[in-house]
C-alpha cells in the first residue's frame, strides 16, 4: 500500500480517502508535494478503484517511472506498475500539459501505441478551455473515482477564464457517483501579495474536505526533516472524516523508495 506512517496518521478506512470528499494538497516551492500523489494513486489502485490523474505539470512519463521505482524496491511494497493498470482502464492519464495553451498547440501527439502516450489530451480552446476540459474529465468517471488534478495552478498562470465554476462542478461530479477529487497547488507565502493568486487559493480550500499543507521547516534546512505536513480540517469537512482522521502537525523524511513521517520534534535516523 502507499506510506505507511501516512496511513497510520490519516487513519481513512481501509486507506482509501474516503467518498465525495475533495483533498487539496499545497505546496510551496521549496517544499514539493508531488510525492504525496502517488501514495493516493497507489491506495485506490491498490484497493480495485479507477484513478483518473490529469496531468497539468507533468507528461505520463514521469509517474510512471516514479512508480516504478517504488516497485522495484524489495523492501517497499508500495509502487505499482501504471502502464498495466493504464492497459486495464484502471488508471486513465489525460495529458493537460502538451497542449495548455495557444503556444503549445503546434506540439505534436505522442504516437497512440506509444507506451508514454496519455489516455487522452485536454486541448486548449480558448475561453471555452474548462468546460473541454471538464467534458473529457467527465467521459472517464466511473463509480469511487479518485480524479486528481495536478497541478491546478496552471489555470493561474494561463488566465483561464470559468476557473471558479470548474472545480465546483468536478467536485459535484464526483458526488454524484461517490468518487473524490484531489487536487493540487501552489500556495507560497508570497502569492499573498498577489490578490489574484491569494483569492484562488482561498476559492479552493473554501470548497475542500481536507487540507494537506506540505511546506518547509521554519527553522530551516536539517539532516533528518525534510519538511513538515499539516493536516487541516476543510470548510467542507464531513464527520467521517473528522471521526478518523485527526487534525495534526508533522514532520517528513524522504529516502529512495519510502517515506517516513513522524511526530515534530522525534528525530529519524
Amino acid at each position: 500500500m502507499g506510506y505507511a506512517t501516512l496511513d497510520a496518521a490519516l487513519a481513512f478506512p481501509n486507506n482509501v480517502v474516503p467518498k465525495s470528499a475533495h483533498i487539496v494538497i499545497t505546496d510551496t516551492l521549496k517544499s514539493d508535494a508531488n510525492f504525496l500523489i502517488h501514495h493516493f494513486i497507489v491506495n485506490h489502485l491498490k484497493n480495485d478503484k479507477p484513478v483518473i490523474l490529469v496531468g497539468f505539470s507533468q507528461i505520463f512519463n514521469h509517474y510512471f517511472l516514479i512508480a516504478r521505482k517504488l516497485a522495484s524496491s524489495l523492501l517497499f511494497l508500495f509502487g505499482v506498475n501504471l502502464q498495466t493498470y493504464k492497459q486495464s482502464d484502471k488508471f486513465v492519464f489525460i495529458d493537460g500539459l502538451t497542449h495548455l495553451n495557444g503556444y503549445t498547440m503546434q506540439t505534436p501527439y505522442p504516437p497512440s501505441n506509444a507506451p508514454t502516450a496519455p489516455t487522452d489530451t485536454l486541448n486548449f480552446n480558448g475561453s471555452h478551455s474548462m468546460k473541454s476540459f471538464y467534458q473529457t474529465i467527465a467521459a472517464y468517471n466511473k463509480p469511487d473515482t479518485l480524479i486528481i488534478l495536478d497541478d491546478i495552478s496552471c489555470f493561474l498562470y494561463n488566465k483561464f477564464d470559468h476557473v471558479n465554476t470548474f472545480l465546483p462542478k468536478l467536485k459535484t461530479l464526483v458526488e454524484r457517483t461517490q468518487g473524490t477529487l484531489l487536487t493540487v497547488m501552489h500556495a507560497d507565502e508570497g502569492g499573498v501579495e498577489d490578490t489574484e493568486q491569494d483569492n484562488f487559493v482561498k476559492q479552493t480550500i473554501y470548497g475542500s474536505s481536507l487540507v494537506l499543507q506540505v511546506q518547509p521547516l521554519h527553522s530551516g534546512l536539517a539532516r533528518d526533516v525534510h519538511g513538515q505536513l499539516d493536516v487541516i480540517y476543510g470548510p467542507q469537512c464531513t464527520p467521517l472524516i473528522e471521526k478518523h482522521t485527526p487534525a495534526q502537525s508533522m514532520h517528513y523524511k524522504i529516502l529512495d523508495n519510502n517515506v517516513h513521517f513522524f511526530a515534530k520534534g522525534i528525530a529519524q535516523v
